[in-house]
């Protein structure tokens, strides 16, 4: 029997594209990377659901990562029980990770799935598993780890480094830094404004000169009444 061309390579694109888009969850370009963390995802959440949950997820996987997710499976011994702990260094030692890196690395490979699946297929997957296994896996919107650049051999055993991407880094970053400079110039805006209540507020009402002066000193006092001195 002659197999077409055309049918592997089709079976290949697909893979490739559903690698792709996993990838950009990741925030890596490095398909290598990416196929070693689903392999790894896929065996790790497979071993723990019984046969017919591990079937129904398989079932949606494009041919060339149903094999790779069938690969080495033996029904007859799944679920198989395993602590929470295990299971990370089972994960980083496929994925060939730091056991540090899975928490997000196994969390936004799931939210790149969630896009290829059918809707509420992975939740599905997760409510068979116990809690603690589950909340590993599960996306975590807002965290994406990135590819942190080329394999280093002095600095890093794993070969790879996952930092959050530099645009979320930075923006989050951003954010804070405008938000400190805010509350210090809040308080420093209350500081002066005590401080002007406090001097002019004592003006004697006769006055014409100050009077005016004295009532927006009080008016500011009113508006900012946590700048006042218990007596």
């Amino acid at each position: 029997m002659t197999l077409r061309p055309h049918a592997l390579e089709h079976a290949e694109r697909t893979a490739h594209e559903w690698l792709a888009t996993i990838g950009r969850h990741l925030g890596t370009q490095d398909l290598d990377f990416t196929f070693r963390v689903v392999r790894a995802w896929l065996h790790t959440v497979r071993d723990r659901l019984p046969v017919e949950g591990a079937a129904h997820l398989a079932a949606q996987l494009p041919e060339v990562l149903r094999g790779v997710f069938y690969d080495g499976w033996a029904p007859s011994r799944v679920p198989i029980r395993i602590a929470a702990g295990e299971c990370t260094a089972r994960f980083a030692q496929e994925a060939r990770i730091s056991t540090a890196e899975v928490p997000d690395v196994a969390s936004t490979v799931s939210s790149g799935l969630g896009e290829m699946f059918s809707p509420g297929l992975l939740e599905t997957a997760f409510a068979q598993m116990p809690d603690q296994l589950a909340t590993l896996f599960r996306p975590a919107p807002g965290v994406r780890p990135a590819r942190g650049g080329e394999a280093s051999a002095a600095g890093d055993e794993t070969g790879s480094e996952h930092v959050r991407t530099a645009g979320q880094t930075d923006d989050r970053q951003d954010g804070l830094e405008r938000l400190e400079r805010l509350e210090r110039d809040v308080r420093a805006l209350t500081d002066a404004v005590s401080a002007l209540a406090s001097g002019l507020e004592h003006v004697p009402p006769p006055e014409p000169p100050g009077e005016s002066a004295a009532k927006a000193a009080r008016r500011a006092h009113q508006l900012l009444p946590s700048a006042r001195t218990p007596e």
